[in-house]
Formats: structure tokens, sequence, C-alpha cells
């Protein structure tokens, strides 16, 4: 027996072969015994229990019918793939899967070869007759010497000095989108100041006497309040805090009304 450190490794145990599988007699298309499971009528169409399975007269269309299957035509059982295997040629031996065409790829030829096998033991002992220090020597005295490339001068480059093209587009496309932009916001500003129209000096005065009678009206009525200590009932709570609401908006509004301009829409 040769040599070789494989001997050392143990063998893998071969897996135990597994039984046929069990098939019925019947075919596995039919329904149990008795099953009246998706029947439109009581009548039982099938009945195996004494070992073979009898069809009744109703379980298929007549064959003068138009829907459904005739008393003549045969159930073909499925064909199952095979269980706990993936090998292909069992399943395309059994009928489950057709083997269309053989894959070829084309580069097959180019990849390196395949790892071997673990129950693959490699030649021991291959010697080569090769003397590659005087190999080296040969391919090193006829290889042709290696040409050392000049460097370009770039200063004398066609387009140097001058702005490349795409700095230029790209320039272009900023100032247009600027321009667009400065375009929009114009009619935009435009359309804004066409719903707005400025009040005039003599109604702007009407409006600050009107707030500032109404602010005297309100305040005056809020001061009737302030020498009460408790506000125990809900009405004088709320009277209160109307008060303070509507003397705050009204100091909002003459604020507003206190501009030199005032644009109202129209």
């Amino acid at each position: 027996m040769e040599e070789s450190i494989y001997n050392i490794i143990i063998e893998d145990p071969i897996p135990h072969k597994r039984q046929k599988k069990y098939k019925s007699q019947f075919p596995g298309t039919i329904q149990p015994s008795y099953s009246t499971f998706g029947n439109q009528s009581n009548v039982i169409q099938v009945k195996n229990i004494s070992g073979d399975y009898q069809l009744s007269s109703r379980r298929y269309a007549s064959e003068s019918g138009t829907i459904g299957k005739t008393k003549t035509q045969q159930l073909s059982p499925i064909k199952p793939r095979i269980m706990g295997t993936n090998n292909l040629d069992e399943w395309i031996e059994k009928g489950s899967i057709v083997r269309s065409r053989e894959f070829t790829n084309s580069h097959r030829n180019k990849l390196k070869p395949l790892v071997p096998k673990s129950n693959e033991k490699p030649t021991m002992g291959l010697q080569s007759n090769r003397n590659f220090i005087a190999t080296n020597k040969i391919d090193v005295i006829l290889k042709s010497p290696k040409q050392i490339q000049e460097q370009p001068n770039w200063l004398t480059k066609k387009d140097y000095g001058s702005i490349p093209l795409y700095l230029s587009q790209i320039k272009d496309q900023l100032q247009q989108s600027y321009l667009e932009q400065q375009d929009y916001a114009k009619r935009q500003q435009e359309a804004e100041n066409d719903k707005l129209q400025l009040l005039p000096e003599q109604e702007l005065q009407q409006i600050r006497e009107g707030l500032k009678q109404r602010y005297d009206e309100v305040n005056k009525q809020y001061q009737q309040y302030t020498h009460l200590k408790k506000f125990d009932t809900v009405g004088l709570k709320r009277r209160k805090e109307q008060f303070e609401k509507e003397l705050i908006q009204i100091e909002k509004d003459m604020d507003k009304m206190k501009k030199q301009y005032v644009f109202i829409e129209k």
C-alpha cells in the first residue's frame, strides 16, 4: 500500500438507504370514504371502505354535458417528487422533472480547475526534470529591454489654459436656473401686489379713532371688576377673561394701524 497522509483520514460513514415510498393502491385524487365534503347533495359519491372504490353514476356530468369531466375520463394521479433527496437524475427518472437541454457555460474553459474532493488522493512523488534556473536565464536574455516612456509636457497641450467645455456648460445651466428663479419670484411678487390695495389716509384715521374709542369702552367695563378680590362665580370669571382678551386684541390692531402705509386685500 502506497504511503499517503490521506490514509490517516477516517472515511465518512455510508448513509443508510431509505426504503421505497409507500404508495396507496387507490388514486390520490379521490375523496376519503363516505366523505360529503364539497358535495351539492347528500349522495355519497365514493365508497372505498371495503378495499375497492366505486364511483356513483352522478360523480361526473354526463357525456353530453358541456361542463365538467365525463364518465370515461380517467383521473391520473399526481407524480410526487422524491422526498429526502436532491438528486436531479432521480427526479428526471421518475418523471417529476423533464430535462429540457444541457446547460453550457461559455466561461467554463476560463475558470480554474475544480477543488479536489475529499475522497480523491493526489499522486505522490511527482518530479520534474526541468531546470528552472537555466530557463529563467534564457527568458531574461531573450527579453527585450523595457522602454522608458517620456512624460508628456502639459504646457504644450493644445487646450492648455482654456476653460473646459463641461465647466462652461455647468455655468450656463446655473445662470439659466438663477434667471428662472428670479423671473418666478418677480411674477409671484406682482401677483401678490395685484391682490393688495393701499388704505386711504382718511379711512385709516377713522379706523384708528374707532379702535381708540372701543378700547376706552372695554377698559372702562374692565376697571369695574378690578376692585373685586374673589371671582367666585363662573359669570364673573368669564366676563373678566373676555375683557382681557378683547383689550389684548385691540392693542395688536392699534399697533398695526400705527404704520404709515397699510395695505388690505381687494
